[in-house]
């Protein structure tokens, strides 16, 4: 069974196509309702949130209140962190067991419908992934008609996120829907033709239709019936009488043998250097493409500025860059709903504290906005969070992403790390700090094969320090 993932940021119209594909009587296993699903009353998933989040998010009937929730999340990044954290094992188990019973029911074609689809890694589950889309300022109006939110609600659940324009640059295919219905439908029933009737059958398609009898015509009468047309005789004045033969050298045997052997070794010969030719220029073509793909997804702006400040704080460049790459898409004016600012999206808080650490004067949280600025206390950040941690790069980077607190309290589960120093990336419990450190690790070293040559070979990052402080504890 094949598995079509479909995604789409918030209100581009993702549920338009979802229906649309429900009347085509295709299976789709839709995430928000198997969340749905997993939260009735008295199910075990809404009893730990009550326990997580408090009583104040569960109605006196009895059922989550999904809208005063919603704001909770979209404006704390830590409640949402507990929130997937909480959800995530049993929303994964719940949709592969959809999908198994879709793949028994006989289905050649399964839809997982879900919004966070790349975000939470469901695209692994999928053989192609299809992006509804739209522009900003059309998903905001929509957003706002369809919700009641003002402008700047519409705008931290739209920035809370990947961006519409992300999605579609991770999908194989990418549905336009600021048309209209009848015109997305028509998108979405072409993109199921290439599935359903890829270019091999459309022709056995035409050929059958080739010797399928003509339709009467719209008089109503049945067509003539044909009649074959007499054969046409040659004047004999256009024959040409054949001529008397000659007796000629006759070519011997074993000559006309080895000249149908040379010939047939040319020919295998000539099939064998074209068959090689298209092949190695077909190789070319896919080694270009994928470097284009490797270039579009995984550019590196402000190298030289990333450069400057991993060397002074003792980085791998590479890294850095990774960091970037997760954080903000190397948008210096990227800013979150949580007030993270800039090219490492940094806090205010942490920010102001790295400036004094650093002895910059006239300091200003607008300086953030700076690419050099933020690069700088961003690398400080990480030296000093490498030296916490003894370089361990699982450490480092959870920490970057859910705080210095939470990687020590699971160092200090035995279970998560055997010396309370180290910890592996499969150690990390399930969620998106999970996902954002493999998403780093593995970016970490798509930086480092493509824009950085070493001197010597690095090791990998699982087990790599990202820095080597020295005894008195300053970077080197």
């Amino acid at each position: 069974m094949q598995v079509i993932g479909l995604t789409g940021s918030i209100a581009c119209g993702k549920s338009t196509v979802s229906n649309y594909l429900l009347a085509r009587s295709f299976p789709v296993v839709d995430g928000d309702r198997l969340s749905r699903e997993l939260t009735v009353p008295g199910s075990p998933v809404l009893e730990e949130i009550r326990r997580s989040f408090g009583n104040e998010y569960i109605s006196p009937e009895g059922t989550l209140n999904r809208r005063r929730l919603g704001r909770l999340i979209f404006s704390d990044d830590r409640a949402r962190e507990r929130l997937d954290q909480l959800m995530a094992p049993h929303l994964e188990a719940l949709t592969l067991r959809r999908l198994e019973e879709a793949r028994d029911s006989g289905a050649a074609l399964c839809f997982l419908d879900m919004p966070l689809l790349f975000e939470k890694g469901y695209d692994r589950f999928c053989d192609a992934v299809w992006t509804v889309w739209l522009p900003q300022e059309i998903q905001l109006s929509r957003l706002m008609a369809r919700d009641g939110y003002s402008r700047e609600e519409a705008l931290s659940r739209v920035r809370a996120v990947m961006s519409s324009d992300e999605k579609a640059r991770r999908a194989d295919r990418v549905i336009d829907n600021s048309g209209t219905p009848e015109e997305t439908a028509a998108l979405v029933s072409g993109l199921l033709e290439e599935i359903l009737h890829p270019p091999a059958a459309a022709e056995e398609l035409r050929k059958h239709c080739a010797q399928v009898p003509a339709v009467p015509s719209s008089s109503g009468y049945p067509p003539a019936p044909a009649v074959p047309s007499p054969p046409i005789e040659r004047p004999a004045s256009a024959i040409r009488k054949p001529a008397s033969r000659k007796a000629g050298w006759k070519m011997p045997v074993w000559l006309k043998s080895s000249l149908i052997v040379l010939s047939s070794l040319i020919l295998v010969g000539v099939t064998a250097f074209s068959l090689m030719s298209a092949y190695l220029h077909r190789q070319m073509d896919l080694h270009e493409e994928e470097q284009r793909s490797i270039d579009n997804h995984y550019p590196l702006l402000y190298r030289e500025l990333i450069e400057q400040y991993a060397g002074e704080f003792n980085l791998a460049p590479a890294y850095v860059a990774a960091i970037i790459r997760n954080e903000s898409s190397f948008q210096p004016r990227a800013e979150s709903a949580v007030g993270a600012r800039g090219l490492m999206q940094l806090m205010p808080d942490t920010a102001e504290w790295i400036a004094h650490k650093l002895g910059v004067e006239g300091y200003a949280f607008e300086r953030m906005y700076d690419p050099a600025s933020n690069i700088r206390f961003g690398c400080w950040y990480l030296n000093y969070l490498s030296k916490m941690f003894l370089g361990n790069p699982v450490c480092v980077t959870a920490a970057y992403h859910a705080g210095q607190g939470q990687v020590k309290v699971w160092l200090s589960d035995s279970q998560r790390s055997e010396d309370g120093y180290t910890m592996l990336l499969s150690a990390l419990p399930e969620g998106p700090t999970r996902n954002y450190t493999g998403k780093v690790t593995r970016d970490y070293g798509i930086y480092q094969e493509k824009y950085f040559t070493p001197d010597v070979l690095e090791p990998d990052l699982g087990d790599a320090v990202l820095l080597s402080p020295d005894q008195s504890g300053e970077h080197t």
